[in-house]
Order: C-alpha cells, then sequence, then structure tokens
C-alpha cells in the first residue's frame, strides 16, 4: 500500500514536471513545427509506459532504471530501421520511376502520338496508384473510365419492316 502511494506521488510529480512549457529557445525554434509537442508526447508515452511496467510488474529502483534503459535501447534499434526502410522505400521508388520514364521513351518510339495518348491513359502515372499496371487493381479503375468515356458502339441495323 505504501509503495503505491509513492509511485502515485511520483506519477504526479512526473507529469507536473512533464507538463510544463519547454524554454523559450526550443519553442521557437521546434514548436512552430509541431515538432517539439510530439517530443514531448513521445517522451511522456514512454514515460507512462515505464510507470505502468513498474506497477505492474513491481520492479525495484534498480530493475526501473534497467528495464528504461533496455526500452530506450530497443526505441533507437526501431527508430534506426524505420530511418533505413524509409530510405530504402524512397530509393525503390525512384529507380521504379526512372525505370518507367526509360519504359515510356522506348514506346514513344515505337507508337503514333495517337497510340501514345492512349497508352498514357492505359498505364497509371504513379508506380503506387495501379500498381500492377493496366491488368491490375488500380488498373480496372482505369478501364471502367475509359469505356465510359468512350463512344457507345454503334447501334444494330433496323430488321426490315415488311
Amino acid at each position: 500500500m505504501k509503495r503505491s502511494l509513492i509511485l502515485l506521488a511520483l506519477a504526479g510529480v512526473t507529469s507536473v514536471a512533464l507538463a510544463q512549457t519547454p524554454t523559450p529557445q526550443l519553442a521557437h525554434g521546434w514548436q512552430q513545427h509541431g515538432i517539439a509537442a510530439r517530443m514531448q508526447r513521445m517522451h511522456r508515452m514512454e514515460q507512462w509506459r515505464l510507470h505502468q511496467l513498474t506497477v505492474l510488474l513491481d520492479l525495484t529502483a534498480a530493475q526501473r532504471q534497467q528495464v528504461q534503459a533496455i526500452l530506450a535501447e530497443q526505441h533507437a534499434a526501431m527508430r534506426t530501421s524505420m530511418q533505413e526502410m524509409m530510405r530504402a522505400m524512397h530509393a525503390m521508388r525512384q529507380a521504379h520511376m526512372a525505370a518507367k520514364r526509360q519504359m515510356m521513351a522506348k514506346m514513344a518510339h515505337v507508337l503514333s502520338a495517337e497510340q501514345m495518348a492512349k497508352f498514357k491513359v492505359l498505364v497509371p502515372p504513379h508506380p503506387w496508384f495501379g500498381m500492377h499496371g493496366p491488368m491490375g487493381p488500380g488498373g480496372m479503375r482505369m478501364r471502367m473510365r475509359m469505356r465510359m468515356h468512350m463512344a457507345p458502339p454503334p447501334a444494330p441495323p433496323a430488321p426490315p419492316q415488311s
């Protein structure tokens, strides 16, 4: 019981400390873009997570410090992993777009201007829209749109009247 009261008091002191406004230097540079507020929320969330683990697992002060270090290490590793993944995705997107530009240049030498205009309608302009080209899931929407804009087929001839 005494331990719970101490933890509750510690949580109250921590929340008051975290609720303080950032220094004017930080507020001027980062807060105008929302980065400081996001960083504060993340810090509060991490502190809340550590508090929950402390209470639920009944951690000692030494264990709490070790758990905090492990969580910080894991957080840094995840951030690095996410940054690497984002760089790889950006590189893949750039390579995909370069290959598409090369393909379009080659097609322009083969197709007439009218055919090229139709081809551009059939092939989505962005690799992330209709990822599988004219025959993929995004391409189905394109084909349906083309059918709606195309002239209707000629009506069959009327049967002769007798």
